[in-house]
């Protein structure tokens, strides 16, 4: 995954919770999405990352970005397609 996407997936998990299982629910805090998208980073599972984004407090940097005053960060349908991608977002069967 590109970093763009890790941060727009990061995000879109801080925001809500639609789709996500319960049992990892509970991770889904500032911290804890922050520690799982560094681990990610550390991993080699997002590409195209700066060094920082190993550290979790690079994390909780880009959730804290949302608060800023006219901060325009967030790429709602972006964030429902990788949401998507992962599993998290399953189609009605209407």
């Amino acid at each position: 995954m590109t970093y763009p996407d890790a941060s727009q997936l990061c995000l879109r998990l801080y925001g809500t919770a639609d789709g996500v299982p319960e049992i990892l629910r509970a991770h889904l805090t500032r911290v804890g999405l922050a520690d799982t998208f560094a681990e990610l980073a550390r991993g080699g599972w997002i590409r195209e990352a700066d060094p920082q984004a190993t550290q979790s407090s690079h994390w909780i940097e880009v959730i804290g970005s949302i608060f800023k005053q006219d901060a325009d960060v967030v790429d709602i349908p972006r964030g429902e397609m990788l949401a998507r991608e992962v599993g998290f977002v399953q189609e009605s069967l209407s």
